[in-house]
């Protein structure tokens, strides 16, 4: 199936380096919610990730002839808006309108998780996002992309631009600091609650 999606991107690319404005459109909506959604692990600013957005497919449209088939489209917005984003959040930094969120990479759980009624669940969805929070950033942005996005490895690094290596040690080393954080937490809440 992901072969399918593959190829038929790759097909729509052709289409679009010759000008073709469906294509344009097509990849517009295709990604434009998981652009949205990245972005805003980057900054809470929506004038700032839909400006981006929108840059980054002018800047598409404008060099489309110059553009080398990428073997994933997905990934290759991915990475073009990240650098695009981070290149206005620094400019924006710089001129001291905005404080330095910008620079963080922030993970929160979806808005389904905290509409669950039962009181524990949400006790445990504070304590994992608490955890999510403490991580370095590097880390949130690892695991962000490979469980919250269903990233490969080598989708990782490519978006991230580091190694399949490195992408495997943010995932497993973040993996490890909520793993040993969650269960120090239980086993206070479970002391917590027999004392009582």
């Amino acid at each position: 199936m992901e072969n399918n999606v593959i190829k038929e991107d790759q097909q729509r690319w052709t289409d679009f380096q010759t000008g073709d404005k469906d294509a344009l459109a097509y990849f517009f909506k295709t990604f434009i919610g998981s652009l949205y959604n990245y972005g805003l692990k980057f900054t809470q600013d929506e004038d700032v990730i839909e400006d981006t957005i929108q840059d980054l497919f002018i800047c598409l449209w404008t060099t489309r002839k110059r553009l080398s088939m990428p073997v994933s489209a997905r990934n290759y917005l991915l990475k073009a808006f990240r650098n695009l984003l981070f290149r206005k959040l620094s400019r924006l930094r710089k001129m001291s309108k905005y404080e330095s969120e910008y620079i963080f990479f922030d993970v929160e759980l979806s808005a389904e998780a905290n509409h669950i009624d039962t009181e524990q669940q949400l006790i445990r969805d504070r304590r994992l996002e608490h955890a999510l929070h403490r991580l370095p950033h590097r880390q949130k942005e690892a695991i962000y992309l490979r469980f919250f996005e269903n990233a490969s490895y080598e989708r990782i690094a490519e978006v991230m631009d580091t190694t399949v290596r490195a992408s495997y040690k943010n995932v497993f080393r973040g993996l490890c600091y909520l793993r040993e954080t969650l269960v120090i937490m239980i086993a206070y809440y479970l002391f917590c609650r027999m004392l009582s």
